[in-house]
């Protein structure tokens, strides 16, 4: 039960509907109150437009008044009365009895007249009241108090409208009202529980997916007709957002069995290249020394730039990839990583190049070192995926306001299909070569904090060009 109150549409009935039920209900019983004294007050003027002088005069010439005068006058007065024909009269004498009325009928002797009761203590001589009559109709009464010149009572003349057709007119109204209140709550009630129920459903089936995703079932996805709303849009989000924490824990499985493998691979060397060292330490071959030195230099060289790769990444993670900035020369840096590949580069059969500006200077704020581990990161992928015999170029050209730095190969190149996503973490476009998949997102993030461009064009089975810009220092 105290789940059901806990539900949008509980809420919704409680707090929109329930209320507004209750200001209808409000209103009508204002509009009602409204029509039943506009009725009342129509009644009221019908009878106060009788003219009492009338009567007040008419009776005066029977002065003074015995009981068989009176009932004589009574009769000449209703007999000869202008409107009777709408308006019923009655002649009351002074003990408080009917005597005759326009109706013709005989008044019962216990008729309501509380009018006349009043207009005894009216100083106006006149009272109206709402009443039946002894046969139960309703009626409005007025009653006027007849006084000879002493100021003595004589009777009164009751002015008697009935409210038979008027009540059946407010009781229609009334009806009519009640019934126009009901069809407002239920056209309210159906279109808004359509309306909740359009977006609680959907929420409902969002729910069960987000707790699909929650438990690592990335394949969940909402399927609900789409609209072009808000819920919608939510809808494309998550299925958008578990689409991609699909990729994000494939890349990840991809990351891990790679990193696993890479790691194991120079461990394997190492260990292997130890024991064969040990085992012909005492033969003294020199020959098989240095080739197991430098494996194990080797090896260990990759292991630890796979390292340093992951702290990096590590670090980007957790916005802690820090600066240490100064002005820094980038024809020196280039310089620097190319003199550290060209030895690898020649061993391994493929030519690199330098093209620099002639007499120009290059100078940009930054990081010195993280900038040369830009330059590192692409030769690095250059060397790697150009086959033997081919050729790396790098090329530095001082634009107007930056400096770019281009890397040229002749290599494997990157698909189309892997061009837009190898700026990502943990991508890898070739998984033949070894490599964590993070270099180039570490390299993209160096960049983005340099203020710099980083864009790559590459065609399959032709080639792949770099293009790194760093904005000019200024002085």
């Amino acid at each position: 039960m105290r789940a059901i109150k806990r539900t949008i549409k509980a809420r919704w009935l409680r707090n929109i509907f329930i209320v507004t039920v209750v200001i209808l209900v409000v209103i009508s019983g204002i509009l009602a109150y409204s029509v039943y004294q506009r009725y009342n007050h129509a009644a009221q003027m019908t009878l106060k437009s009788c003219d009492t002088d009338v009567a007040d005069t008419y009776f005066s010439y029977y002065y003074p008044l015995d009981s068989k005068t009176f009932s004589e006058a009574a009769a000449n007065f209703v007999e000869n009365y202008e409107y009777r024909d709408k308006i019923e009269i009655w002649v009351i004498d002074k003990s408080g009895n009917p005597l005759v009325s326009s109706g013709g009928y005989e008044i019962g002797e216990y008729t309501e007249m509380p009018d006349y009761y009043e207009a005894l203590n009216s100083e106006n001589k006149t009272a109206v009241k709402r009443c039946r009559t002894f046969w139960g109709e309703p009626v409005m009464a007025m009653s006027y108090i007849l006084r000879d010149s002493s100021g003595e009572n004589c009777g009164a003349v009751r002015y008697l409208v009935s409210l038979r057709d008027v009540n059946l007119q407010y009781y229609l109204i009334i009806g009519t009202i009640i019934a126009g209140v009901f069809l407002i709550a239920m056209l309210m009630f159906n279109s808004g529980y359509y309306f909740v129920s359009s977006i609680v459903n959907p929420v409902k089936v969002v729910n069960q997916t987000a707790k699909r995703i929650a438990k690592g079932d990335f394949s969940a996805r909402i399927s609900i007709p789409h609209t072009d709303d808000e819920i919608g849009e939510l809808c494309d989000t998550i299925n958008d957002m578990a689409r991609q924490l699909g990729q994000m824990d494939e890349m990840k499985n991809s990351f891990i069995s790679t990193v696993s493998h890479e790691i194991r691979t120079p461990l394997t060397a190492i260990k292997g290249w130890s024991e064969t060292l040990s085992s012909s330490a005492e033969k003294s071959e020199d020959e098989v020394l240095k080739r197991g030195l430098e494996i194990i230099t080797s090896e260990t060289g990759r292991l630890s730039s796979m390292v340093e790769e992951l702290l990096d990444f590590s670090r980007m993670q957790s916005g802690k990839l820090k600066m240490k900035n100064g002005v820094v020369d980038i024809i020196a840096e280039v310089q620097q990583a190319y003199l550290m590949y060209r030895p690898k580069a020649e061993k391994e059969g493929k030519t690199l190049r330098l093209v620099l500006p002639k007499n120009e200077e290059s100078f940009v704020d930054g990081d010195s070192d993280r900038i040369c581990q830009v330059f590192i990161n692409i030769l690095d992928n250059a060397v790697k995926y150009t086959e033997t015999n081919g050729k790396i170029i790098i090329k530095v050209e001082n634009l107007k306001k930056y400096v770019k730095i281009s890397f040229i190969d002749n290599g494997c190149g990157i698909s189309k299909s892997d061009l837009q996503h190898v700026k990502e973490k943990f991508y890898k476009a070739n998984n033949e070569k070894h490599g964590t998949g993070i270099g180039l997102a570490v390299v993209d993030e160096i960049i983005k904090l340099h203020n710099g461009l980083f864009r790559i064009d590459s065609t399959e089975n032709k080639g792949t060009t770099v293009e790194v810009m760093f904005p000019l220092h200024t002085a």
